[in-house]
């Protein structure tokens, strides 16, 4: 193995003046380009000023580079599939132009290898065809094997940190040498090549299978959702697809104005919008300032501009500020800080252009961001095609109660028992490739998410039907275990499933209203405060009257004539000013107090003797203690309703004291609206509140002192703990029912493309038959085919379930000619699905769970 020159010849001093041609390889004629690696070795460094001896940059010998490899892309595709495949391969070749090579080939060790080829073969074509990749287009000085760079490929599948280097570094223990900095190097860009050839096939391999088209994976990757049949009933939502953002998978920006040498797009995924795609919604995105008194807030509490006041704060009162300031020196996946709701944006801009009407959006902040949306220039067609957004389930608990009254899935009809937490699984799964991107260039950032992505489809393809089946018996145990018990503590407690619905829409009017001002007393006050700002102006502007008629100002003093007349004429504008200016303002106020008394039907004017006037006095009083008491009521109730959700306000005493402290930690606004209401009750000799006993209140009996607010929910019957059980309790078991009938469906649609597919594939083979494509179009039908057979046995498993209730037989896609036959499809030995029985997921759902505690937890700061 060549040590200084790994991946590249660097013996062109010779001719490197007059850029002659040289010879290809050890052999041959060839146009010629060389590069050489700068700074392999780590001593023997010179540090002094490099003299170039022509103007080339990094840059251009790096796009020199890859343009010669993509030159040569076709030949190497073609070369590789008759390699793998064993197929037509030439045997007419030419000693004069064969040529050694060192080699590196993890299977047999070999240290050289002897190239055969024709005379109009190019090395890098050749190397291929001998089953290794060169390091260097033309001049290679060294070559891996395909096997090598294959057995790579599928490590870094199923193990996405396994890194380029570390790999290097196995081959180096194996080959009994020191690793080197540029083996790594070499390795990498062999590898990139190696990945481009199988793009190269991968897509012709769609092309034959009819899978080609930008959106095809969009519209076609999850037959349970996208295999719509004739006559099947009709869903709430068409389909269901989340959004958030990964911080993990960002890259690390450049220091400074650095160039950067590669400058690739990959433009080759389907899993990508493009950048300009994404700026045509730039600037869609207004903040949208809240009306606020700013001066009945705590600094504390201010919310970001862009939040929506209904909902309240779905990212619980941290300010955008403070999320930004970690991430200001990253870049995002597809756009960076200042663009990421542009990116949200054109995604909808997508979905909308691309998938069927009525679809759901799921989003971390998806109730705001639906009104942001509304007001968009998408805001129409989002409307016309009557699609929505929501809440994830477990992100959704973070959020206020009137929020998750009309955005928690667990709300929403028709979601059956669909969390929406898709997106936080595979983060956590990508957190395996985080490492190894952050410092990649733009373009193999790229590369390696698309590989992660592309595993991570065909994994959950694989787990489809597991995943039906573990949905399926879920929903039955919730219909046998829940729906019983609901029916007969329902008898015993005298109320009925409509009164239930009954407490829902009275709960969500009542979390509409605390924390708000009768209209009356708001009306009242501005009444009140405009008398007496119209008795102030008229007696000021009065007395400034006087002043200036008969007055003489109390700075009077006795001046020469010529500055006398000066001082006069100044002071007499002076205060004619003021009487203007104060009269003005009684006039103004005057016409407002008549609008006032017209619109509130008021006749005669209130005197401060009169009932009305003495009342509104006292309110005013102790308006401030109201308005704290509303707004700690408020968010009392909010955050004990959610605890009650989540089943955690019944625990014993030490987990009421972690949650304790985890509120006193998180939750600011609490704190401060406490802090708030102590000082305004203090004034008016009202009871003050202990911070640490409010934490440790169970549910609302025990907050005595909301009793005094105009929203008392004491004696409301949706506030018991027991009826507020059993409203859970049957929006679970609805969504249970509702997750039957999804499943039904979904299964059929699966079982149906699987043999619809298997037809597809005997055609494609026939039709492929005798040529080169037939090969690798073979070998992912045969993956295809066994993995179908791993869900056609699931399937079977879940339709032999006791409750099974779905179309036992498959279906007809819609639009498409009913089938001649259902026979099973290539072979009726099926494996034994019980060897697969999904415990992984169902662990998974267990931690899922745990984390969203977890989550609650932490966010907890309004």
């Amino acid at each position: 193995m060549d040590v200084d020159n790994s991946g590249f010849d660097m013996s062109m001093a010779a001719n490197e003046d007059d850029d002659e041609d040289v010879g290809e390889g050890r052999a041959g004629d060839s146009a010629g380009m060389s590069i050489d690696i700068r700074d392999v070795l780590h001593f023997c460094r010179w540090e002094g000023r490099r003299k170039y001896k022509n103007a080339r940059t990094w840059k251009n010998r790096v796009d020199n580079f890859n343009n010669a490899w993509a030159s040569l892309m076709d030949e190497l595709t073609e070369a590789y599939v008759k390699w793998k495949y064993n197929f037509n391969l030439s045997d007419n070749f030419n000693e004069e132009y064969s040529f050694k090579i060192d080699a590196v080939n993890i299977y047999t060790l070999e240290k050289e290898v002897c190239i055969h080829r024709s005379e109009n073969t190019k090395a890098a074509v050749a190397l291929v065809s001998a089953g290794y990749l060169g390091t260097s287009p033309e001049f290679p000085s060294l070559a891996i094997s395909l096997q090598t760079l294959e057995l790579y490929y599928t490590l870094r599948l199923f193990k996405p940190s396994f890194s380029v280097e570390a790999f290097a570094k196995a081959l180096c223990h194996l080959y009994s040498i020191p690793f080197r900095r540029g083996y790594r190097t070499g390795l990498s860009d062999t590898f990139d090549v190696y990945l481009a050839i199988r793009r190269r096939i991968d897509s012709q391999v769609a092309k034959e299978l009819g899978h080609e088209g930008a959106n095809y994976r969009v519209l076609n990757s999850c037959p349970a959702c996208c295999y719509k049949l004739e006559d099947e009933p009709e869903l709430e939502f068409s389909r269901m697809w989340v959004v958030d953002g990964n911080n993990s998978l960002k890259r690390m920006a450049g220091i400074g104005n650095r160039g950067v040498s590669d400058t690739r797009i990959f433009g080759e995924s389907d899993y990508y919008l493009s950048e300009d795609f994404v700026n045509i919604y730039a600037g869609e995105i207004k903040a949208r300032p809240l009306a606020r008194n700013i001066e009945d807030e705590d600094p504390d509490e201010l919310q970001s501009d862009w939040v929506d006041e209904e909902h309240g704060d779905p990212t619980d009162g941290i300010e955008d500020s403070e999320l930004a300031q970690c991430t200001e020196n990253w870049k995002a996946a597809a756009a960076d800080q200042q663009k990421k709701m542009w990116a949200g944006s054109s995604i909808v801009a997508k979905a909308l252009g691309v998938l069927p009407p009525r679809w759901l959006m799921g989003y971390d902040i998806g109730c705001s961001f639906g009104g942001t949306i509304l007001r968009s220039s998408l805001g129409p067609e989002f409307a016309k095609q009557k699609c929505r957004t929501c809440v994830n389930a477990f992100h959704g608990y973070s959020h206020n109660a009137a929020c998750q009254q009309k955005y928690h899935p667990l709300n929403i009809l028709g979601m059956g028992l669909e969390d929406l937490e898709t997106l936080e699984r595979l983060f956590s799964s990508s957190n395996q490739l985080a490492p190894l991107i952050r410092y990649m260039t733009a373009y193999r950032r790229r590369v390696f998410i698309d590989i992660f992505l592309q595993q991570w489809d065909q994994e959950k393809y694989q787990n489809l039907a597991t995943m039906l089946h573990n949905n399926y018996v879920q929903a039955l145990n919730i219909l046998e275990d829940e729906a019983k018990a609901l029916q007969a503590d329902l008898l015993a407690k005298g109320i009925t499933i409509e009164d239930l619905e009954t407490y829902f829409v009275e709960e969500s009017n009542h979390l509409k209203e605390i924390g708000k001002e009768a209209e009356g007393d708001l009306h009242a006050v501005a009444y009140v405060e405009l008398l007496q700002r119209y008795r102030e102006l008229s007696s000021a502007c009065d007395n400034a009257a006087a002043d200036f008629r008969s007055q003489t100002p109390a700075d009077y003093e006795f001046l020469a004539s010529a500055a006398s007349y000066s001082r006069n004429l100044s002071d007499g504008r002076r205060a004619e000013t003021k009487r203007r200016y104060l009269r003005e303002q009684r006039d103004k106020t005057l016409f407002e107090v008549v609008q006032m008394e017209t619109a509130m039907s008021i006749s005669p004017c209130w005197e401060p003797t009169d009932r009305e006037y003495i009342e509104t006095i006292e309110y005013m009083n102790t308006r401030k203690y109201r308005q704290a008491l509303e707004r700690l009521y408020k968010l009392v109730i909010q955050r004990l309703f959610e605890l009650h959700k989540m089943n955690l306000s019944f625990t014993g005493y030490k987990m009421r004291t972690h949650i304790s402290n985890a509120l006193q930690r998180r939750s600011k606004a609490i704190r401060n609206a406490v802090k708030t209401y102590n000082s305004a009750a203090a004034a008016i000799g009202q009871p003050t509140l202990d911070w640490v006993k409010v934490t440790h209140y169970s549910f609302l009996d025990q907050f005595n002192i909301l009793q005094d607010t105009r929203h008392s929910i004491l004696d409301k019957k949706w506030a018991d703990p027991v009826v507020r059980h059993l409203m859970k309790q049957h929006r679970q078991v609805a969504r249970a029912k509702e997750e039957i009938q999804h499943c039904n469906i979904q299964i059929r649609r699966l079982q149906t493309s699987i043999f619809d597919e298997d037809k597809k594939f005997q055609k494609v083979l026939e039709h492929l038959k005798d040529t080169s494509m037939y090969f690798p179009v073979h070998d992912f039908i045969n993956r295809r085919r066994a993995v179908n057979q791993l869900l056609l046995s699931r399937i079977y498993q879940t339709q032999a379930l006791p409750g099974f209730t779905g179309n036992r037989n498959p279906g007809v896609r819609e639009g498409s000619e009913p089938p001649t036959s259902t026979s099973v499809p290539v072979n009726l030995d099926l494996p034994d699905p019980d060897s697969d029985d999904g415990e992984d997921a169902e662990d998974d759902e267990i931690v899922d769970g745990m984390g969203a505690v977890i989550e609650y937890m932490s966010n907890l700061s309004t």
